[in-house]
C-alpha cells in the first residue's frame, strides 16, 4: 500500500541543494536550490528557491506551485503579466513560454507532472 510522502516546514527548510536553472538565464545567473521529496513516474514534488534574476521559460511539463515567500512576475509570450506574491498558488500549463522575473527571492512548493 502506498504511504504519504511528507516534507515538513517547507518555508524554513535548510537542506536545499544547488539545482540546475529552471530556464535560460538572461544576464547574471541567479542561484537556484531545491529539496525534492517525492518521485513516482511522471510526478515530482518538492521545495524550490530562486534568488532575484530574469529567465526565459519554455516548459515541457505541467506544474502546480504555491509561493511561500517572495515576489515573482511572469510575462507570457503573448504578453499576459501575472504577478505572484507569497500565499499565491498557480499552475504552469505544459507548453507555457515567457519571461520569469524574480523580484525578491522566492520559495515555492511544487508538484510537476512530466
Amino acid at each position: 500500500m502506498p504511504e504519504i510522502a511528507l516534507q515538513q516546514n517547507c518555508a524554513s527548510l535548510t537542506d536545499l541543494v544547488d539545482a540546475e536553472s529552471f530556464g535560460a538565464e538572461i544576464g547574471a545567473p541567479s542561484k537556484q536550490t531545491d529539496s525534492g521529496f517525492y518521485e513516482d513516474g511522471p510526478f515530482f514534488a518538492g521545495t524550490w528557491e530562486c534568488e532575484p534574476g530574469v529567465m526565459e521559460l519554455d516548459l515541457d511539463l505541467t506544474e502546480f506551485c504555491h509561493l511561500l515567500k517572495g515576489h515573482w512576475v511572469l510575462t507570457s509570450e503573448s504578453g499576459q503579466v501575472t504577478e505572484i506574491k507569497a500565499g499565491d498558488s498557480w499552475v504552469f500549463p505544459k507548453g507555457w513560454k515567457g519571461k520569469s522575473d524574480v523580484k525578491e527571492t522566492v520559495r515555492k512548493v511544487y508538484m510537476m507532472i512530466t
